[in-house]
């Protein structure tokens, strides 16, 4: 897609936008029911802690950067491009959150990314 000219065909954007919208949904689904899963995944392996994140991250990678190849392909000034990129949005915080479903799980505190300082350490 790198080089590719923006699309300046109406029908053209609106089909686009629409098989983008498609994927985007598929990806809120699957990664919903991975963070739902996360339990069940490190119950079978362990490891699964640690090898399930660093998969979703490596995959987000892709995705991102294919998102943004395709949201390039609209008019700047469109519509669809600030949608699509709203979109984009929303599937970054889809992928951060399967990940921390992960480190919840075997997580020792209810609240493991809250503010870690200790009152032991003080900062002089």
């Amino acid at each position: 897609m790198m080089g590719t000219d923006v699309m300046s065909v109406q029908i053209d954007q609106q089909l686009t936008y629409e098989a983008y919208s498609y994927y985007v949904q598929g990806l809120f689904e699957l990664l919903d029911g991975l963070s739902l899963s996360a339990q069940v995944f490190v119950d079978l392996d362990k490891q699964n802690e640690f090898r399930i994140p660093a998969a979703v991250r490596e995959v987000s990678g892709v995705v991102d950067a294919y998102f943004f190849n395709l949201i390039n392909l609209f008019p700047a000034n469109s519509s669809y491009s600030s949608q699509a990129a709203n979109q984009k949005s929303q599937v970054d915080t889809h992928f951060r959150q399967a990940v921390h479903a992960f480190h919840l799980v075997t997580a020792q505190s209810a609240t493991p990314y809250s503010n870690v300082t200790s009152e032991a350490v003080t900062m002089e």
